[in-house]
């Protein structure tokens, strides 16, 4: 699980330059943390990644490193993050999830964030992410898919039931509608 975390967090630390590797690291975790939930908090969401990253990587033993973490798991769900990436939000809600020592309060937050992730598609970004690269890796040798996928027939299936259902709906109201007023004409024709 820590070399997953790994993975999901080297893009953003990468990101953040030789600059931050000069900084000390003993003292900068609980202020840059607070730095990070500041930019989070004003919509800066690159800078809160960064940071975030920056702490939980550094600092993962303290309570500051597990707080960015779980932060961090928010940043990248967070529908206001114009650049948020739903499988490693979901990566580290779970990271943090495996954590053993954290607050247990947090633990609903996060889960609740892992199956918002899940909810959201975060297996299908890693699929959709996966077989770009596959494309793009063997592009001469692979073959098309000459069908749509089976998770794009299952949603569009699921979106022509619903619009069904909205017709059969209006169709049962206006009928209900024609059969009331028919109803008013019969009694205004008996004698």
């Amino acid at each position: 699980m820590r070399r997953g975390l790994i993975w999901a967090l080297a893009p953003a630390v990468l990101l953040t330059g030789c600059a931050t590797l000069k900084a000390p690291l003993a003292s900068r975790g609980e202020e840059r943390l607070e730095e990070s939930l500041a930019a989070f908090a004003r919509g800066d969401y690159r800078a809160a990644q960064e940071g975030l990253a920056w702490v939980a990587q550094n600092d993962a033993d303290d309570d500051h490193g597990r707080a960015a973490l779980l932060a961090l798991a928010a940043v990248e769900l967070d529908p206001r993050n114009p650049t948020r990436r739903i499988a490693v939000g979901t990566d580290v809600a779970a990271s943090y999830l495996a954590l053993r020592e954290k607050e247990a309060w947090t633990n609903p937050v996060a889960q609740t964030m892992y199956l918002l992730g899940l909810e959201l598609g975060a297996a299908e970004e890693r699929v959709e992410k996966a077989e770009r690269a596959v494309e793009r890796a063997n592009a001469a040798r692979l073959p098309s898919l000459p069908v749509p996928s089976v998770s794009a027939r299952i949603r569009g299936t699921e979106q022509e039931r619903d619009r069904l259902k909205a017709r059969v709906e209006l169709l049962e109201k206006q009928l209900q509608e024609k059969e009331q007023e028919l109803e008013r004409i019969r009694k205004t024709i008996r004698p």
